[in-house]
């Protein structure tokens, strides 16, 4: 097994040992089978990880931490509401936290070993920090789709997800040119993201003020929200900020 693989596998095990159970699985129904567990995802995620760490592949690893940020978002989500259960500060709470914790500084601590791979492969150019933007606008979908999944009719009529492609497009330009350390490519790939997020928000405000079932509106106010939340994200604009600042260096 890689070093994430098995970092993570310890993670496991540390949280079976501390608290005296199994690791909790999400559950989903299955026309077939019921209600099924679901995997968190996070372990072939890992295995991407640490086999674009031994290729030396900056793009390939930039691609598989942006997917662990998803998963790993999603799976602490998940991790966070089965913790609310147990007393606070108690041996059951606190082993989740250190899972939730330790899942936490895996994600980090790939995204710095993608900034010394940049480094390594351009030793005359300074690496690009890490920015799982394409993590935070893929795990918004995946949010968006399991929300608006009881209103497929209307997810359809108005084609909600579909305006949001461009801004994933755009988060994808990011990573390839990032990885690449082209500062002014990547900049301009975030600054377009930008005003791809805002287009989004805005029909989806021009949807909201049309549709008033109560559940769809809690689903799409949440989406509409989030895209609007990444149009305006502080450190979106910290990272132009540098990138420009890597450009007048340049």
């Amino acid at each position: 097994m890689g070093a994430y693989v098995t970092r993570w596998e310890q993670l496991k095990q540390d949280f079976e040992t501390e608290s005296n159970q199994k690791r909790p699985l999400d559950t989903v129904k299955n026309a077939l089978l019921g209600t099924v567990a679901k995997a968190s995802g996070v372990t072939p995620v890992l295995k991407d990880v640490d086999s674009a760490l031994q290729k030396k592949e900056r793009k390939p690893l930039e691609q598989a931490i942006n997917k662990l940020m998803v998963q790993r978002s999603s799976y602490c989500t998940f991790l966070a509401k089965e913790q609310a259960k147990y007393d606070h500060g108690g041996d059951i709470w606190m082993a989740y936290q250190g899972l939730i914790k330790g899942l936490e500084k895996i994600e980090k601590d790939a995204g710095d070993a993608a900034k010394a791979l940049q480094e390594a492969k351009s030793p005359n150019q300074k690496g690009i920090e890490f920015f799982a933007l394409e993590g935070d606008i893929k795990g918004t979908i995946v949010a968006a789709k399991k929300s608006l999944g009881p209103y497929a009719a209307l997810e359809k009529k108005y084609a909600l997800l579909k305006k949001s492609e461009a801004a994933v497009k755009l988060a994808e330009t990011y990573t390839k040119t990032a990885a690449r350390t082209q500062a002014k490519e990547a900049r301009q790939a975030l600054e377009a993201f930008k005003i791809a997020c805002k287009k989004c928000a805005d029909e989806l405000a021009n949807v909201l003020a049309a549709e008033k079932d109560p559940g769809f509106h809690k689903a799409l106010q949440a989406y509409h929200d989030a895209m609007k939340a990444l149009s305006t994200l502080a450190r979106v604009d910290a990272q132009i900020k540098n990138l420009k600042a890597m450009e007048a260096d340049a």
